[in-house]
Order: C-alpha cells, then structure tokens, then sequence
C-alpha cells in the first residue's frame, strides 16, 4: 500500500515527484490530446467498456498510436490500482489525461501516446439524482464549430472555461452551449436531454456535442425501458415546450434541470433513469 497522494503516469503509479514537467509535454504546451473523466463505483469501473471505446476513438482521431499500458486489460487493473492507493471509502472520479509523447513543435517526433491519471474522492456512493433541481441558461458569447474532434473531450477548454466563467456571473449552475447555427448542443460539462410527451430527444452528434460515455448509456437504458429516443437538431424554443430537462455526464450520471429562465420543469422521468443507472452500476449486483 502506498503512502500520501498518488498518479498513475505512463503506466506506473508515481508520486508527485515522477510526473513529467508541464514545461517539456506537448499536452501542456500544444493542448496535444484529450482526456476522460471516468467514476469509480465501489471499487469497479462499470462504464470501463464505454470510456475505453472512446479512448480508442480519440486516439485514432488524433493520430497516436497507444503503448502497452493503454491496452484495455492493463489500463483497467492501472486505474483500479491508482484508486485503491488512496484508501477511499466511497466513489471517486478518475481524469486520465492523455497526451502525445516527445518534443517537436508542430511537427511532432512522436505519435506514441502517454499519459497520466488522477484521484479524487466524490461524496456519495453509487448514482443519485441532485435533490435541488439545476438552474440553468444560455451562454451565447462562444459557440462551437462541428468538426471531427468536437465529439472528444480536447485538452482544448477555452469556450467551456468561458461559459463556466458567464455561469458563475448569473448565479447558474450550467448553461447550454450553442453550435455556430445557434443549436442546443450540450452544457459545460454534460450532454442534454429534453423531456417531452415521455419521449427524449437529444442534441445529434453531427451537430458538434460530447459522444458522452452516460449519453449512450441514458440512450441505451431508455430504450430499454421502451422509452422512445430521438437525436435531433434542437434550438433555445423547445426548451420551452418540454415537460423535463435532464443533463448526464460520466462522473455526475443524471441531473434534473429545474428551471431554464420563468419555464419551470419536473423529474419524473429523470428519476426513472437514475433508479435504471444505479441498478446496472452497482456492483454488487
């Protein structure tokens, strides 16, 4: 067992002092990769099959190619090592940042990736719905462009860094993103999802939002449910017509949206979901 606070890098588990300097890593100086926010539940990674999926996905998108440690098996029992090193009683959060190795500027002399992952303890086990319903809004100074790599989550932030800064500024605790054609396409942080006559729809990836891992996941589950899904090109207007909000994000799972602007919302359907999403995450089932 390991004492004080640990990283996993390159596929070792390191303290503080193996990790590489900011000033000698393309991630830091080049914004050169992605990243994945994944939760720890009871000990297991439950989406692990999802996350690395889109791992897989991001690394083709930006042309690296993944060492040994990144293999499915071995990142898998890396990352269950890592949260086991700090000795955390209930769920935690994982963001594994990975980056292209080597120098170069932007020709780069390496397209073997590396990496690094850390720990940090979330306040509850399992997925539960937020009591207090979120407040949210538009953020309309940014918008985002659709290309090949807006459905990764980029190393890039600034319009999230943006629109977190305007949230704060209204007193929100989110607001929605918007694609060049003025489009829903997600919030800070999650995709989103419109309630309405029992059916979802969902901003469609060709539109510029995160293929998030609890996206799918949501999609997947409502189906199942016999829950009619729809992927579709939504604007500011039918957030007014909709019964529910619901925003959804691999470390958060399911949150219910309140109130956008006067329109105020329930979470009905929302509630049904996360009850779906614990039983399929919880171990010990």
């Amino acid at each position: 067992m390991f004492g004080g606070r640990k990283y996993m890098y390159d596929g070792n588990i390191v303290d503080s002092n193996g990790l590489p300097s900011p000033f000698d890593n393309r991630g830091f100086l080049y914004s050169d990769g992605f990243f994945e926010s994944i939760r720890v539940v009871g000990g297991t990674i439950p989406l692990f099959r999802l996350h690395y999926g889109r791992i897989l996905d991001s690394l083709e998108i930006y042309k690296m190619t993944a060492p040994k440690w990144l293999e499915a098996d071995n990142l898998k029992q890396l990352l269950i090592e890592l949260n086991k090193c700090h000795v955390l009683k209930g769920d935690a959060r994982i963001r594994l940042t990975i980056f292209r190795s080597g120098g170069g500027k932007y020709s780069p002399n390496s397209n073997i990736a590396t990496g690094f992952a850390s720990v940090e303890p979330l306040d509850h086990e399992g997925f539960i719905l937020n009591e207090k319903g979120l407040a949210i809004g538009l953020y309309q100074d940014l918008t985002k462009t659709s290309s090949r790599y807006s459905h990764f989550k980029n190393l890039h932030s600034q319009l999230y860094i943006q629109a977190g800064i305007y949230a704060q500024e209204q007193g929100l605790n989110d607001v929605i993103i918007l694609n060049d054609e003025h489009h829903l396409i997600e919030t800070i942080s999650s995709n989103i999802f419109l309630v309405v006559g029992g059916s979802l729809y969902t901003p469609s990836l060709e539109f510029g939002a995160v293929g998030g891992v609890m996206r799918a996941t949501v999609m997947n589950m409502a189906l199942q449910m016999g829950i009619k899904v729809y992927e579709s090109k939504l604007a500011a207007q039918d957030l007014v017509k909709a019964d529910e909000v619901f925003l959804t994000n691999a470390v958060k799972g399911i949150q219910w949206v309140a109130s956008y602007r006067t329109k105020r919302y329930f979470n009905k359907t929302s509630s049904l979901l996360t009850e779906g999403l614990r039983s399929l995450t919880n171990p010990r089932v």
